[in-house]
């Protein structure tokens, strides 16, 4: 594993493991195909976080097809909307499927804790990397198709295109 994705995995496994992930409105971006995606997203993390070990292989495997997926759309969509800020985004898609690339030869040696800590890291950068990344192409693309940002009614009050508020 990189010495990047080793401290990672180290800082992560020294803090207690969170028991699951839960949906949060405040990743709800507007943008319909994104947020059934990132519910997705969620709840295959919530598995690698919550599922004991005998069940880890099938929750990582069910993480990599959504996250394949996933990430290819949102670049499909980038790419066809001639997104300005694609590349930072795909960037750092990039570098999650380059971790799971490790993570799982790491599980294929028997560490079930790296893919604990993983799933760690993944919860902990999912919220930041909506609010800036995903945000910003929700954002884009309400604005390509209606000429504005989304403007959002939940739970949490009237949002028009705003970060996500409550993570850093």
């Amino acid at each position: 594993m990189s010495k990047e994705a080793l401290s990672v995995a180290a800082l992560a496994v020294q803090r207690p493991i969170p028991s699951s992930l839960a949906w949060d409105e405040r990743f709800v971006l507007g943008e319909e195909s994104m947020d059934l995606m990132h519910r997705e997203f969620v709840r295959c993390v919530d598995a690698l976080l919550s599922s004991d070990t005998g069940a880890l292989d099938a929750a990582l495997a069910a993480f990599e097809r959504h996250v394949r997926s996933h990430f290819a759309e949102e670049e499909e969509t980038m790419r066809v909307s001639r997104y300005d800020s694609a590349r930072c985004h795909v960037e750092e898609h990039a570098a999650v499927l380059e971790s799971l690339r490790e993570v799982k030869i790491a599980f294929g040696q028997g560490r079930a804790d790296v893919v604990r800590a993983f799933a760690i890291a993944l919860a902990d950068w999912f919220p930041g990397h909506t609010r800036v990344m995903d945000q910003g192409l929700a954002t884009w693309l309400a604005r390509q198709r209606w000429g504005g940002a989304p403007v959002l009614i939940s739970k949490l009050g009237l949002r028009a295109g705003a970060p996500i508020q409550g993570y850093a």
